[in-house]
C-alpha cells in the first residue's frame, strides 16, 4: 500500500481545494512559522479517524473548519480525502483487495454533523478504524508523529507506551476483537439474566392462568345456554305484544276518523275567523297608517317653516359679516400703501450703506498692502544683518587658523614624500587581483540578469492573475452581500406572512364568542338535532377584500360587523346561537345568505358624483364572492367614502346629514350629524390582513427569483475564482523555481562582490593615502604664502562688513517708522467699516420688517374678500331654499286634508267586520267542546296501543343491546318455540342459569388465550436461555484464545524491537547501550514498558536527566527500531528533529534515506540537512493572511537542469 494523494477543502487554513501528490521516497514540506504546514499532518490524522480535537491542535472539533480571514468568509464545512494505491502486496489491505485504489473521506459541518466515506460510499467511523488496524495507521499507531510529540514516546508513563508496541506487534486488531467478544459476552450475560428473570416470572403465572382458563370455559357454556333461553322468551313476549297492539290499532283508527271530522269543521270556522280578523286588522292598520301619514306631513310642514326661519336668521348674520369685511378691507388697503412706502425708504438706505462699505474696503486693502511692504523690508534688513555678523565672525576665526597653518605645513611635507614611494608598490599588486574578480562578477551578472528577466515576466503574469482574482473576490463578496440581503428580506417577509396567517388562524382581534364558535366548528363539534353539520362560513372579514389604501376607511365602515359570522341560512344561525347559549360562550351576530339583501345607493343618484373629495360608495370598494354580495351591500351600500374630513363635511351638508360618511384616514360623520374621529390603531385591523398577505407573497416570489439569479452568479464566479487560483498557483510555482535558481547565483555573486569590495576598499585606501600624501607634500610649501595672503584679504573683508552693518541699521529704523504709521491708518479704517456694517444691518432689518407688514396686509385683504364673497353666496342660496320650502309646505297641507277624509271611511267598515267576527267565535266555542269528548276516547285508545308497542320495542332493544341480535335473527336462533304452557319452566331455568353464572364470580374470558400465549412464550424463552448459555461458553473460549495469541505475538515482536533498539541507538549515538524492559513479565498484555539508555560516557538513572536533543534522539532511535520490525506504508514526521543539532540532523536524514525504499516519508521541517535528503519539496506560503498555498518543487528536475540541489 502506498500513499498517493491528500486532498483538503475548508480544512483549517486551506479554504480552497488543495491536492498534494506523494511519490516514493522522501517528501519534505517547508515554510515559515505560521504558514500552515503542520495542518497537513493534522489533516492526515483527522481523515484517518482522529476524534480528539486536542490531538489536532484544537479546542473543539469545529476548529478544523476554515474560520475566515480579512478577505474571505468562514466556510460551513471541512473535507479531507486521502487516496492509497492498493496494488502492491507489501502492506496491502486484504479486506479491500478488490480495489486498486482506496479513498477515505471525512467531512464535518459547522452544525456538528460528520460524514465518512470509503471509495465514495457512506460508512461509520468504526469502519475506518477497523480498516487500518495492524497497519501502523490506526489509533495509537506510529505512522504520524505530530509536532512536539516525538519526545512523548519516552517521557510518558511506561503503561502509556503500549499502544505503539501493540500496533507494531499487530495485536491491536486482536485486542479490538477481544474487546468486541467481551462486549458481546457482557451483553449475553445481561440477556441471560434478563431471560431467566422473565422465565421465572412466566413459570409462576402458568398455574393460575390454567385455572382461570377452565373457569372461563365453564362460564362460556352457561352463557350460551342462557342466551338461547333469553332469545326464546323474548320472541314469545314480542309475538304476544304484537297481537295485542294489532287489536288496539283498529280501535284507534275508528276514533281517529271521528276526531278528523271535528277538526275539519273547526278548521273551517278558524279560517273564517282568521279572514275576518285579518280584514279587521288590515282596516285598523290602514287607519293607523293614515294617522301616521298625517303626523309625518304635519312634522314636515313644521320642519320646513323652521328651516325658513333659520335661513332668514342666517342671512341677517351673513349681511352683517359682509359689511364688516368691506370696512376692514378699506383699512387694510391704507396700511398696505403705508408699508409699501416704508419699504422703498429702507431699500434706498441699504443701497447707500453698501456703497460706503465698498469705498472703505478699498482703503483698507491699500493700507494693508503698504504695511506688508514695510514689514517685508524690516525682515529683509534683519536677515542681511545676521548674515553680515556671521561673516565677520567667520573671517576673524579664519585669520587665526591661517596663522597656525603656516607653522605646521613645513614639518609635514618631508614625511609625506617618503611614504608615497612605499604605497606605489602595494597599489600595483591590488590592481591585478581586482581585474580577475571583475571578470567572474560580470559572468554572474549576466546569469542573474537572465533570471531577473524571466522572474519579471513571471511576476507580471502572476500580478495580472492576482489582480483578476482580487476583482473576482470583490465581486464574490458583493454577490454574497446581495444574497445575504435578499435572504434577510425574504425571511422578514415570510415571517410577516406567517404572523398574519397565524393571526387569521387564531382569529386574533375577534371576540371570545367568535373564536370559540369557529374553533368548535372546525373541530366538527357543532351539529343540529339530526346530527347534520350546519354550513358556517366564518367572520365577514375573511370573505371580503379591499385595496390597502382604502383599508382604514372600510375597517371603520364595517365596524364591529367584520366580526359577525356568515352562515348559509336561518336554520344554521339558530343552531349556532343555540350552541353558544348551551356552552355559555357569549353572544355573536349571524348573517344568513338567504335573508341578507342590501339596497345600495349610488353617488350619481345622490348627486355627489362630481363633488371634490368624493371617492365612492363603500360597497363599490369591497370585493367578494357573488353569493356574499348581498351581505356586503347591506353593510356598506349606504356608506360614503370621502378623501378627508373637509370634503366629508361638504358632502354631508349636501345630503342633509342623512348618510354615514367615512374618510380615508378613518374619521366618521354619522347620519344625523354627529362626528367621530381621532387616531386609528392599526395593530388589530382584520380587513387588511389578506391584502397584506397577498402583497407580501408576491414580494417573496420576486425576491426568491432575484436570489436564484444571485446564486447562479455566485456559482459562476466561484468557478472563475477556482480557475484563476489554479493559474495563480502554477505561476507562483514557476516564479518560486526561477527565484530559487536566481538566489543561488546571487549568493555566489555576492561572495565575489564582497571579495572584490574588500580589495577595492584596500586599493582605494592606498590611492587615497598616496593622493593625500602627494598633495600635502606639494601644497605644504605653498600653504605659508597662501595663508599670509589670506590674512590680508580677511582684514579688508572685515572692514567692508562693518560699514555695511551700519547702513542696514539705518534702513531698518526708517522702515519701522513708516510701518507704525500704516498700522494706525489701517486701524482707523477698520473702525469705520465696523460702524458702517452696523448701520447697513439696521437698514436691512428695517427693510425686512416693512416687507413683512406689506405681505401681512395683502394676505388679510385677500382673506376678507373671500369671506365677503362666501357670505354673499350663502345669502343667495338661503333665499332660494326658503322659496322652495314654502312651495313644498302648500303641497303637504293639501295632501294631509285628503288622507283625513279616507281615515273616516275606514272607521265605519271596521265596526261591521267586528260584528261578523263575534258570531263566528260563538260557533267555534260550541264545536271545541264536542271535539274534546271525542279526543279523550282517542287518547285512551292511543295510550294502550303505545304501551303494547313500547313493550315490543323494549324487548327488541333488549335483544340488540344484550346480544346484538334482531327479532328476525332471534326467531331463527331460538330453535323450538316457547308456548304459553312452557313459558313458566323456561323462566325458571333462566333464573337458575343466572345464579350459576353469578356463583362463578369474576371471570376473565381472555385467560383462555392468555394461557395459550404465556405457555408458548415460556417454551420459547426456555429454548432461548439454552442458546444463550451455549453462546456464553463459546465467547469465553474466544476470549481465552485471543489472549494467548496476543501474548505470543507481542512477546516475539517486543524482543525483536528491543534488539533493533540497541543497534539503532549505538549507530545514532556512536556507542552506548539501550534496552527495553517489561515492568510485569507475567501479565505481558497489561505490563508497562521501561526504557533504559546510556549514551557514550554517561550513566543515566532517569530519562529526564537527558537533554532535550538527547531525549528526541532516543525517541527517534526507538521509532526506527519499530519501523525495522514492522514497516508502516508511510510516515508523517512533523518537526521531530527540531531539538537536534546539525550533525544529528544529518544522521537522521541518512536513516530516512535508508528506510525510504520500504516506507514513504513525509517530513515537515525547517532544517537544511533534512531538506537535502528530499526527493520532492512542497513549500507552504501565505500570500494572503490566514490562507495557505502549496507550491511544488521537484528536486530531481532542478538538479538535472542546474547540476545543483536547490537547498
Amino acid at each position: 500500500m502506498r500513499l498517493k494523494t491528500l486532498e483538503m477543502q475548508g480544512f483549517k487554513s486551506f479554504p480552497d481545494k488543495t491536492v498534494i501528490s506523494f511519490d516514493r521516497g522522501i517528501t519534505v514540506v517547508v515554510g515559515p512559522n505560521g504558514s500552515g504546514k503542520s495542518n497537513i499532518s493534522d489533516a492526515m490524522r483527522w481523515v484517518l479517524g482522529e476524534i480528539s480535537s486536542k490531538n489536532i491542535r484544537g479546542s473543539k472539533m469545529e476548529d478544523v473548519i476554515f474560520a475566515g480571514s480579512q478577505k474571505r468568509s468562514p466556510m460551513g464545512y471541512a473535507e479531507v480525502s486521502v487516496t492509497f494505491d492498493n496494488t502492491e502486496d507489501d502492506g496491502k489491505i486484504t479486506s479491500m483487495s478488490d480495489y486498486d485504489e482506496i479513498t477515505v473521506t471525512r467531512r464535518y459541518y459547522r452544525v456538528g454533523e460528520s460524514e465518512y466515506f470509503i471509495n465514495r460510499k457512506p460508512v461509520r467511523l468504526k469502519d475506518i478504524h477497523e480498516l487500518f488496524m495492524n497497519t501502523g495507521l490506526g489509533k495509537g499507531g506510529y505512522s504520524i508523529i505530530g509536532q512536539g510529540k516525538i519526545s512523548e514516546i519516552i517521557s510518558s508513563k511506561s503503561e502509556d507506551r503500549r499502544a505503539i508496541f501493540e500496533e507494531a506487534a499487530g495485536i491491536a486488531k486482536y485486542r479490538y476483537q477481544k474487546q468486541e467478544a467481551e462486549r458481546k459476552l457482557d451483553a449475553t450475560l445481561d440477556n441471560l439474566v434478563r431471560l431467566e428473570d422473565i422465565e421465572s416470572e412466566l413459570e409462576g403465572r402458568i398455574g393460575p392462568l390454567e385455572k382461570e382458563s377452565e373457569k372461563a370455559k365453564k362460564y362460556l357454556t352457561l352463557r350460551d345456554e342462557k342466551k338461547a333461553l333469553d332469545l326464546a322468551l323474548s320472541v314469545f313476549d314480542i309475538d304476544t305484544a304484537k297481537a295485542e297492539s294489532g287489536e288496539l290499532e283498529k280501535s284507534l283508527a275508528a276514533a281517529k276518523n271521528s276526531l278528523d271530522r271535528s277538526d275539519e269543521t273547526l278548521a273551517e270556522l278558524e279560517k273564517r275567523d282568521e279572514e275576518l280578523f285579518s280584514s279587521l286588522q288590515s282596516e285598523k292598520a290602514e287607519s293607523e297608517r293614515a294617522g301616521e301619514d298625517i303626523s309625518a306631513l304635519t312634522e314636515k310642514i313644521f320642519e320646513g317653516e323652521s328651516e325658513i326661519k333659520l335661513a332668514e336668521n342666517d342671512n341677517t348674520h351673513l349681511s352683517e359679516t359682509v359689511m364688516t369685511s368691506r370696512g376692514r378691507i378699506a383699512e387694510k388697503k391704507a396700511a398696505l400703501s403705508a408699508a409699501e412706502e416704508e419699504k422703498k425708504h429702507c431699500l434706498e438706505a441699504v443701497r447707500q450703506s453698501e456703497s460706503r462699505l465698498a469705498a472703505l474696503g478699498g482703503r483698507r486693502e491699500k493700507a494693508a498692502a503698504e504695511l506688508k511692504a514695510q514689514e517685508d523690508k524690516i525682515n529683509e534688513c534683519a536677515v542681511i544683518t545676521g548674515e553680515l555678523t556671521e561673516k565677520y565672525e567667520q573671517a576673524q576665526k579664519d585669520d587665526v587658523e591661517a596663522k597656525v597653518a603656516v607653522s605646521v605645513a613645513e614639518s609635514q611635507r618631508e614625511a609625506n614624500l617618503k611614504k608615497c614611494d612605499e604605497l606605489t608598490v602595494e597599489l600595483s599588486k591590488h590592481d591585478e587581483d581586482i581585474g580577475m574578480l571583475d571578470e567572474r562578477i560580470n559572468r554572474a551578472k549576466e546569469k542573474i540578469s537572465g533570471y531577473d528577466k524571466k522572474l519579471g515576466e513571471s511576476d507580471s503574469e502572476t500580478g495580472k492573475i492576482s489582480a483578476k482574482k482580487d476583482e473576482l473576490i470583490v465581486l464574490s463578496r458583493k454577490l454574497a452581500g446581495q444574497k445575504n440581503d435578499l435572504f434577510l428580506e425574504i425571511s422578514q417577509r415570510k415571517h410577516q406572512i406567517s404572523n398574519l396567517l397565524r393571526m387569521e388562524e387564531l382569529l386574533e382581534g375577534y371576540s371570545r364568542a367568535v373564536r370559540f364558535l369557529m374553533t368548535e366548528y372546525r373541530a366538527g363539534n357543532i351539529t343540529d338535532k339530526d346530527g347534520a353539520v350546519p354550513k358556517i362560513y366564518g367572520p365577514v372579514s375573511q370573505f371580503v377584500t379591499v385595496d390597502e389604501k382604502y383599508s382604514a376607511a372600510l375597517e371603520v365602515a364595517f365596524g364591529q360587523s367584520l366580526q359577525n359570522i356568515i352562515v348559509d341560512d336561518e336554520d344554521c344561525a339558530k343552531v349556532a346561537i343555540a350552541f353558544l347559549k348551551r356552552r355559555n360562550a357569549g353572544r355573536a351576530t349571524f348573517y344568513p345568505i338567504t335573508t341578507m339583501k342590501g339596497n345600495p345607493v349610488s353617488g350619481k343618484a345622490l348627486g355627489i358624483d362630481g363633488l371634490d373629495g368624493y371617492i365612492a360608495i363603500a360597497s363599490e370598494l369591497v370585493g367578494c364572492d357573488a353569493k356574499f354580495r348581498g351581505i356586503a351591500d347591506y353593510l356598506t351600500g349606504r356608506i360614503i367614502v370621502a378623501k378627508n374630513m373637509d370634503c366629508a363635511s361638504v358632502i354631508a351638508r349636501r345630503l342633509g346629514f342623512r348618510y354615514k360618511i367615512v374618510t380615508l384616514d378613518g374619521q366618521v360623520i354619522n347620519a344625523g350629524g354627529s362626528y367621530t374621529g381621532g387616531s386609528v390603531s392599526t395593530d388589530s385591523q382584520m380587513l387588511s390582513r389578506r391584502a397584506q398577505i397577498d402583497r407580501l407573497g408576491a414580494e417573496v416570489t420576486s425576491l426568491e427569483k432575484d436570489s436564484a439569479e444571485t446564486e447562479k452568479d455566485i456559482a459562476e464566479n466561484e468557478k472563475a475564482i477556482k480557475a484563476v487560483t489554479e493559474q495563480e498557483k502554477t505561476a507562483l510555482g514557476a516564479s518560486a523555481m526561477i527565484k530559487t535558481l536566481r538566489d543561488a547565483e546571487s549568493t555566489q555573486m555576492q561572495i565575489l562582490v564582497s571579495n572584490r569590495e574588500v580589495l577595492k576598499e584596500a586599493r582605494e585606501q592606498i590611492v587615497s593615502q598616496f593622493s593625500q600624501l602627494s598633495s600635502l607634500a606639494k601644497r605644504e610649501g605653498e600653504n605659508a604664502d597662501e595663508c599670509t595672503e589670506k590674512r590680508k584679504r580677511l582684514s579688508e573683508e572685515m572692514a567692508a562688513t562693518e560699514k555695511r552693518l551700519c547702513d542696514i541699521g539705518r534702513e531698518k529704523a526708517e522702515a519701522e517708522k513708516r510701518a507704525e504709521a500704516k498700522k494706525t491708518e489701517l486701524s482707523d479704517c477698520l473702525i469705520d467699516i465696523a460702524r458702517e456694517e452696523k448701520g447697513a444691518e439696521m437698514a436691512q432689518n428695517a427693510l425686512s420688517a416693512a416687507t413683512e407688514k406689506y405681505n401681512a396686509a395683502s394676505d388679510d385683504i385677500k382673506a376678507l374678500e373671500e369671506s365677503a364673497a362666501g357670505a354673499e353666496a350663502r345669502i343667495a342660496e338661503n333665499t332660494a331654499r326658503a322659496k322652495e320650502i314654502t312651495a313644498q309646505i302648500s303641497v303637504l297641507r293639501a295632501e294631509a286634508e285628503k288622507i283625513n277624509s279616507e281615515k273616516a271611511a275606514l272607521s265605519e267598515r271596521s265596526l261591521e267586520t267586528e260584528r261578523k267576527l263575534t258570531e263566528v267565535r260563538a260557533k267555534q266555542k260550541e264545536m271545541t267542546h264536542s271535539r274534546e269528548l271525542i279526543f279523550r276516547e282517542y287518547a285512551n285508545t292511543e295510550a294502550a296501543y303505545k304501551r303494547a308497542v313500547e313493550k315490543s320495542d323494549k324487548l327488541i332493544s333488549f335483544l340488540w343491546e344484550e346480544y346484538e341480535t334482531t327479532y328476525t335473527q332471534a326467531c331463527e336462533l331460538c330453535g323450538e318455540r316457547i308456548t304459553e304452557k312452557t313459558r313458566r319452566d323456561a323462566a325458571s331455568r333462566q333464573g337458575k342459569l343466572k345464579s350459576e353464572i353469578k356463583a362463578l364470580g369474576d371471570v376473565h374470558v381472555g385467560a383462555i388465550e392468555e394461557y395459550k400465549e404465556v405457555k408458548t412464550r415460556y417454551d420459547e424463552l426456555s429454548s432461548q436461555t439454552k442458546d444463550l448459555r451455549q453462546s456464553k461458553e463459546e465467547l469465553l473460549s474466544i476470549v481465552v484464545s485471543l489472549e494467548e495469541r496476543m501474548k505470543e505475538d507481542f512477546s516475539a515482536t517486543f524482543e525483536e524491537i528491543n534488539v533493533n533498539f540497541g543497534q539503532v541507538f549505538r549507530a545514532l549515538f556512536g556507542g552506548g547501550s539501550a534496552e527495553l524492559k517489561l515492568t510485569d513479565k507475567i501479565d505481558v498484555l497489561n505490563s508497562g514498558i521501561e526504557i533504559n539508555v546510556a549514551p557514550p560516557g554517561k550513566v543515566i538513572k532517569n530519562m529526564s536527566l537527558l537533554s532535550g536533543g538527547e531525549q528526541a534522539f532516543v525517541a527517534i532511535a526507538l521509532y526506527f527500531a519499530i519501523l525495522k520490525v514492522t514497516p508502516s506504508p508511510f510516515c508523517i514526521l512533523d518537526e521531530i528533529e527540531a531539538a537536534l543539532d546539525e550533525v544529528n540532523v544529518d544522521k537522521l536524514a541518512d536513516y530516512l534515506k535508508n528506510y525510504s525504499e520500504r516506507t514513504q516519508f513525509v517530513v515537515i521541517t525547517h532544517r537544511r540537512g533534512t531538506m537535502e535528503a528530499a526527493d520532492r519539496i512542497y513549500g507552504v506560503t501565505m500570500h494572503e493572511k490566514g490562507i495557505s498555498d502549496v507550491l511544488s518543487i521537484n528536486v530531481s528536475e532542478i538538479e538535472a537542469k542546474t547540476g545543483e540541489k536547490p537547498v
